[in-house]
């Protein structure tokens, strides 16, 4: 194989497939990431590159396996992540949702079907995959919130797409339902907790800023929340940082629960009067 020039891919046209996945993963890029999206620049599935690695890798693949080697997420590039067992939409602008939600989500269905619980708000939707997959997981009537209109729109797209009926206001906190707050039951967010300043891995720098930093320590979201609004006859479940249990156990007198990889993750306070 010729040597890369500069910084143009000139040099990778008329390789093979097989040929590109070589070479990309000696540059530290995953062959099941190069798979799909090699498979997403053909409009093929990742087992018909796969099977016909030996065909010319076409242009624009080269362009996305750049791309996403320089950092940039891979959910953005294909425009979908899975969540729950399903495919979501998400787009830049929007947070990519973490394995570690599937926990969170996780336990809101065990209290919601625990106490037979009928309404719930999440507070900073994203692109909707909690609220979305509380729907269709337990038929809860679902409201959410957010600050960002794209994300907003993203959910209501994602609803669409699995025909969910949900209500989601433009707004912070719990605000835009206040009139019915005293009707919600559960209260679900993953909101921003990381601290400002830290350091994060390179994708991280393509999402936004204000679904990720929550202030010098990171927990202002908590602080806001816990102190604007009376939780009484609800259950607030909510994800949080690995190091953030303690301060949030004592500010909130809730319970702290962990993922699967052992560390501190969820927080749950249950002032619910069954």
């Amino acid at each position: 194989m010729s040597k890369k020039r500069g910084n143009n891919t000139e040099f990778l046209q008329n390789l093979t497939i097989s040929q590109v996945l070589k070479l990309y993963k000696q540059r530290g890029l995953p062959e099941r990431e190069a798979l799909i999206l090699i498979g997403y620049a053909m409009n093929k599935p990742k087992e018909f590159v796969i099977a016909h690695d030996d065909l010319i890798c076409p242009e624009g693949a080269i362009n996305l396996l750049e791309k996403r080697l320089n950092g940039y997420p891979l959910q953005y590039i294909i425009g979908e992540v899975e969540f729950y067992g399903r495919r979501f939409f998400v787009e830049e602008g929007v947070l990519i949702p973490r394995w570690e939600t599937e926990g969170l989500v996780d336990i809101a269905i065990e209290y919601i079907k625990n106490y037979d619980l009928k309404y719930a708000l999440d507070i900073g939707v994203g692109s909707g995959v909690i609220l979305v997959t509380l729907a269709l997981e337990t038929g809860i009537k679902v409201f959410g919130t957010d600050v960002s209109e794209k994300a907003i729109n993203v959910t209501l797209k994602n609803a669409k797409r699995y025909n969910v009926e949900c209500e989601v206001k433009l707004g912070e906190f719990a605000e835009p339902f206040i009139e019915r707050f005293d009707s919600i039951q559960l209260i679900i967010s993953n909101p921003p907790y990381v601290r400002e300043g830290a350091k994060l891995q390179k994708e991280l720098d393509f999402e936004p800023k204000q679904a990720l930093f929550g202030g010098e320590d990171g927990l202002n979201f908590y602080r806001i929340f816990f102190n604007r609004y009376n939780i009484d006859g609800k259950i607030v479940v909510m994800e949080i940082g690995e190091d953030q249990g303690e301060v949030l156990r004592q500010l909130t007198g809730g319970i702290i629960r962990k993922d699967l990889a052992g560390k501190d993750r969820y927080l749950i306070v249950d002032r619910y009067n069954k």
